[in-house]
């Protein structure tokens, strides 16, 4: 499924990603932590990453559920949201820490042209 997204709609693109995650053999709870993390990331790609992004959702041939967020953001750090941040950072970055708690494995691939994240959840 491909999802463009942008301002304004991000709710329509939670709900859509839930709906779709229904027909994976995920449970409850593992569905509820990546339409969170799916949530987080959309957020900040339509704050940081030029407003507008693509979300791809796949399972993979072992029944792994992939959400990958396009954007045309940069990242300086591709090591950014594996340190758990203070509270009282002025840099943000929490919601990165918290996609990387929610999920099994988080691909960042930062190019010239901008940013992809893959969040991986295993049934």
């Amino acid at each position: 499924m491909i999802l463009p997204y942008a301002a304004g709609g991000l709710a329509q693109t939670r709900q859509r990603a839930r709906d779709w995650l229904e027909g994976t053999s995920l449970d409850r709870a593992r569905k509820d932590d990546l339409v969170l993390a799916i949530s987080e990331a959309t957020a900040n790609s339509v704050a940081h990453g030029g407003g507008t992004g693509i979300l791809r959702l796949w399972t993979s041939e072992h029944g792994t559920a992939v959400a990958e967020i396009r954007d045309e953001g940069h990242l300086a750090n591709p090591l950014a949201g594996r340190r758990r941040p203070t509270l009282t950072s002025g840099n943000g970055g929490r919601g990165l820490w918290m996609i990387h708690q929610l999920c099994d494995l988080v691909e960042i691939r930062a190019t010239r042209t901008g940013l992809t994240l893959r969040l991986h959840l295993a049934p």
